[in-house]
């Protein structure tokens, strides 16, 4: 398996960069995640900006709401129509 060289890694710098409380960290996670094509960076990198107190983007799924009778019927709908 190949080693990672975290110095070089964007995804370990930018990670860093949240847990330090770098005030660009918001524009440059925004930046690459622009130019990803990845899903699985793509959806790390909205996890980043989930914690730096942004709203989710289109990779995230919205809160499950409780008590919500749409979704009760579909996960709870167990014969086909």
């Amino acid at each position: 398996m190949k080693e990672i060289d975290l110095n070089n890694d964007p995804l370990y710098i930018l990670t860093k960069a949240v847990e330090e409380g770098d005030p660009e960290a918001n524009k440059k996670i925004k930046d690459l995640l622009n130019k990803s094509d990845n899903p699985s960076e793509m959806r790390y990198l909205e996890g980043l900006l989930i914690l730096l107190g942004e709203q989710p983007g289109e990779l995230e799924d919205p809160p499950d709401f409780e008590d919500d009778p749409d979704e009760y019927w579909q996960e709870n709908d167990y014969f086909e129509v």
